[in-house]
């Protein structure tokens, strides 16, 4: 390998940084932003059942269901709460 052929190497790989820095930085965040919001929401997710679980409310497939489905990080939020107090698994929703 001649050294022009390893100057051309390293140029192309700066490059390269700079270009995907440039042009692709905008994906990348809104990709790290996507993944801590699914993050947060699964969290939110094993904190309700874990809840309802640790006070011995049954948990139908259905609320299972409908809880695990849910990507609203407020309403999340609010089941949450509501997991404290609720008579059973089926009064989140109402």
């Amino acid at each position: 390998m001649t050294v022009k052929r390893l100057e051309e190497m390293v140029t192309t790989i700066q490059d390269f940084d700079y270009l995907g820095e440039k042009y692709f930085s905008h994906w990348v965040d809104k990709g790290r932003a996507e993944g801590r919001e699914e993050g947060r929401a699964e969290g939110e997710i094993d904190s309700i059942l874990t809840v309802l679980d640790a006070r011995g409310l049954e948990i139908s497939d259905e609320a299972r269901e409908r809880i695990r489905r849910c990507e609203d990080l407020s309403q999340l939020s609010t089941w949450v709460r509501r997991a404290a107090t609720v008579a059973s698994a089926d009064d989140l929703f109402t």
